[in-house]
């Protein structure tokens, strides 16, 4: 009986999605919260959080290899048919930049810095946008 009450209130209970996002400061605490700022909290930023889409279900077909996506290639190839590419150009910059990240990180071992991991993260950031 217990457990058909507790299915019952989640049934009932509505998703907790938040729409939009705020950045709060006060002082040097910062949080990030659902609802605005009160009096007290600067706000830094806000922006909207939309969740994320179902998956199709060409997403969900186990045929598929994980990790691959095709992408269509943007000109015609010699046979006038376009051709689909498994891996873009700036796809494999990312996965390089990514590899020569954690490469560097295994050869440093844990003498790392601030300094090297903010230099290689932001390596991966501008590989990746």
């Amino acid at each position: 009986m217990r457990a058909v009450i507790v299915f019952c209130i989640f049934l009932i209970a509505p998703p907790g999605y938040a729409q939009h996002v705020y950045k709060c400061a006060k002082g040097r605490d910062v949080s990030y919260q659902s609802a605005p700022c009160d009096g007290t909290q600067a706000l830094v930023k806000q922006w909207e959080a939309a969740p994320e889409p179902e998956p199709s279900a060409v997403a969900l077909d186990p045929r598929q290899p994980k990790g691959r996506r095709p992408v269509a290639n943007s000109g015609p190839s010699r046979s006038g048919v376009r051709t689909i590419s498994s891996i873009s150009a700036a796809e494999r910059r990312c996965k390089a930049a990514k590899a020569r990240r954690e490469a560097k990180l295994i050869s440093v071992g844990l003498k790392r810095t601030f300094d090297l991991l903010r230099k290689l993260d932001d390596a991966v950031h501008e590989a990746c946008k």
